[in-house]
């Protein structure tokens, strides 16, 4: 069945000590022949907005994809006249029930497009987003800041509590995805070496940033969620967090029957991934003619 997705990233893939995970997750969706992606927006994050876009383009001229609908969207929180914004409400109105939201980095876009119509989310069919820490993040002894949820708390919270299907891939979740020198080998492999340039500093940065060789695939579990539900072992919450608690990005959560998923303002929070060689492979099979 064809799944039809909007995406919006912080797509800084390739640019120097930036996290290369929204771009991978955009060659992902383009390569499963199950996923129509019906448009692209930007938002600041991992970098500007400015940066955002620099890639995105840069990535669908690559491609040649320049005909896929794509819009810049927030340059900081307080940026809600967008042209990202009017895209979402548009297509949204106009499929309704139909689109997947895929949403990877902060979530002014989203608070946007509620803004100007504040029937958004009940036109979408659900709402897949990567953010959002339930314990502390911790590397070489530090703790690591949230920089999805934190960047606007108060989009976050509004976006957690939208009355349709909504899944969220932690970050402590994402700790289970860690792409290292086993995936390394894998891309050399690949005939083509465009992810292999796009990912190598970033994967041998890790050496110093994370203390070890490789990187954490954030964004690509919430993509992986959306081909492969059945890999991941479902949870069920309601939020209690406050905008206050959001502001470290800290999730803060009340168990739900499981019964209730379908009732509003519950979040399934997946517990883990059962399945990570299944999760990879599914990865590597939509890399393969990149």
């Amino acid at each position: 069945m064809m799944k039809r997705i909007l995406f919006d990233c912080d797509n800084t893939m390739g640019l120097e000590k930036k996290d290369v995970d929204d771009g991978l997750v955009l060659l992902y969706l383009l390569g499963r022949e199950d996923i129509r992606l019906e448009g692209i927006t930007t938002t600041f994050g991992n970098g500007t907005l400015e940066q955002a876009n620099q890639v995105t383009t840069q990535m669908l001229k690559d491609f040649v994809m320049r005909e896929l609908p794509f819009y810049s969207g927030a340059k900081d929180k307080e940026d809600l006249d967008t042209a990202a914004a009017k895209f979402l409400v548009q297509v949204a109105r106009e499929n309704k029930g139909e689109l997947t939201l895929l949403a990877t980095g902060p979530l002014t876009n989203l608070k946007a497009a509620y803004k100007l119509d504040s029937n958004f989310f009940s036109y979408l069919k659900e709402l897949v987003i990567m953010g959002g820490v339930t314990k502390p993040l911790c590397f070489k002894g530090k703790e690591v800041k949230e920089l999805n949820f934190s960047c606007d708390p108060q989009a976050t919270k509004l976006v957690l509590e939208a009355n349709l299907p909504v899944m969220l891939a932690t970050g402590n979740l994402c700790l289970e995805a860690f792409f290292g020198p086993q995936d390394w080998a894998r891309v050399e492999s690949m005939e083509s070496d465009y992810i292999k340039n796009k990912i190598k500093d970033w994967y041998f940065y890790g050496e110093e940033l994370i203390n070890r060789q490789g990187f954490y695939m954030w964004d690509l579990v919430s993509a992986l969620y959306i081909t492969h539900p059945n890999i991941f072992s479902d949870q069920y919450y309601r939020l209690q967090s406050r905008v206050e608690d959001l502001t470290t990005g800290q999730v803060l959560l009340k168990p739900a029957d499981r019964k209730a998923k379908t009732e509003e303002g519950i979040i399934n929070i997946p517990s883990t991934i059962k399945d990570i060689d299944q999760f990879k492979d599914a990865i590597f099979r939509a890399w393969i003619d990149f």
